[in-house]
């Protein structure tokens, strides 16, 4: 076992637990998915970028459980965009716990792309789809082009995520921005610039990460039908 590695009953009691504090019941098949997507990510990060955690608690932690803590604002059925979804944060974990999602992952380096694909064949996922930005299918019913839901977990700053984001999303929709302690802050500064694109905030939550104590904030910032 590679140094940090968790065996399968680490990986699900710590796992379990720190859903747990989210109001989260994970069950054995959520486990065993979870257990699969660390072992994907173990091996596809020999050879390709894919995070720069230290053990498997951390992205357990710190990966996994963060991408959970979106979950409470989704209502079921709704579409969601994860875009520079990366290793698939937070959009895999979130479909792992919510099946009734319709996710799409928007991921620009095509490496990253070939293990998301990978990722969704290993885990069985239905309902879920892999694009590169300017290299999307048609639209349809499985396949909008405007989304209820934006997230980015790592996309820069707010002015930076909303500029990018807005073509994807639809009126009256949400772009949900994962930040740090900082977010708060940076909501307030960027304000003025967000209400000029046309969005205004829906919800602002900060969360302390189970077992870790790391603050997080997540805002959600809804944008205004066209007039």
């Amino acid at each position: 076992m590679n140094k940090g590695a968790m065996d399968s009953e680490e990986l699900s009691t710590l796992l379990k637990g720190a859903a747990a504090e989210l109001g989260i019941i994970l069950t054995e098949e959520h486990l065993r998915a979870f257990g699969l997507y660390l072992r994907e990510l173990r091996e596809w990060g020999e050879h390709i970028n894919l995070g720069r955690r230290a053990d498997d608690r951390e992205i357990i932690l710190k990966d996994f459980i963060d991408s959970l803590t979106i979950l409470k604002y989704l209502p079921p059925g709704c579409s969601l965009a994860d875009l520079g979804s990366g290793a698939g944060f937070p959009g895999v974990p979130a479909k792992i716990v919510r099946p009734d999602l319709r996710v799409f992952l928007l991921e620009t380096i095509q490496k990253k792309v070939l293990f998301l694909k990978a990722l969704e064949r290993v885990l069985g996922l239905s309902g879920i789809e892999i694009c590169r930005p300017g290299n999307r299918q048609e639209e349809g019913p499985e396949n909008p082009r405007e989304f209820d839901f934006v997230v980015s977990r790592a996309f820069g700053s707010l002015r930076k995520f909303c500029s990018a984001g807005n073509a994807l999303l639809k009126n009256g929709g949400i772009l949900l921005a994962m930040k740090g302690r900082k977010g708060k802050a940076e909501l307030g500064e960027s304000l003025p610039f967000l209400e000029e694109m046309g969005f205004q905030p829906a919800f602002l939550d900060q969360i302390q990460l189970p077992l870790l104590g790391h603050m997080r904030t997540l805002i959600g910032l809804r944008k205004k039908a066209a007039l």
